[in-house]
């Protein structure tokens, strides 16, 4: 009796998103040697907070450019981001949430290469992620810890085009379907 081998379930696309926003995260902080890069605040830091509670510091990476802009795949590049402690990262000021003059001003002066990298591919470009080649090229660059290389993303796309199941729709039903009565009843009581 033959038995059946059953196929490997391939990962959702959110679930390898997420496996991906992860390889990029440890990569942008081992970028830094896991310290802020605004205030050198080192990962296990033990401060005192303004309530007396000591806080170790975790450091966070952040992107410079939005993570949901539709197909940019900049939000899983390392020179999309830098390294930060909570301070600068949400709640101090300043923080590249609280205040992003500040912070671009402090990128354009000790990150330029970053900065103008942002700047030329902002929007300049967009590949399909939800294409599981694309996505594999992705993760295969973050586990090397190098920047991604879009024309190769883009020969990936080209090579493995995803193919999109079209759904099946429902034929549509056009009018009520108590027209005819409504008419005869308006009718009949005209005549009337």
């Amino acid at each position: 009796m033959k038995k059946k081998v059953k196929k490997k379930k391939l990962d959702s696309i959110p679930k390898i998103n997420r496996r991906l926003f992860k390889l990029w995260s440890l990569a942008v902080r081992e970028r830094a040697g896991h310290k802020c890069e605004l205030c050198g605040v080192a990962k296990g830091h033990i401060y005192t907070n303004d309530k007396g509670k000591e806080i170790k510091v975790k450091i966070d990476a952040h992107h410079l450019l939005s993570r949901d802009i539709k197909d940019c795949p900049l939000k899983f590049d390392v020179m999309n981001s830098v390294a930060v402690c909570p301070t600068h990262h949400k709640w101090g000021v300043p923080s590249f949430h609280r205040d992003p003059v500040y912070t671009i001003s402090w990128l354009q002066k000790h990150h330029p290469d970053r900065y103008e990298y942002v700047l030329k591919y902002e929007r300049a470009f967009t590949v399909d992620l939800k294409n599981r080649k694309v996505l594999e090229e992705i993760e295969s660059r973050l586990k090397d810890n190098l920047h991604l290389d879009f024309a190769k993303l883009k020969e990936v796309e080209a090579m493995y085009p995803r193919v999109v199941k079209k759904r099946v729709t429902k034929p549509e039903i056009k009018g009520s379907l108590f027209d005819e009565d409504e008419d005869e009843e308006s009718s009949s009581s005209s005549e009337e």
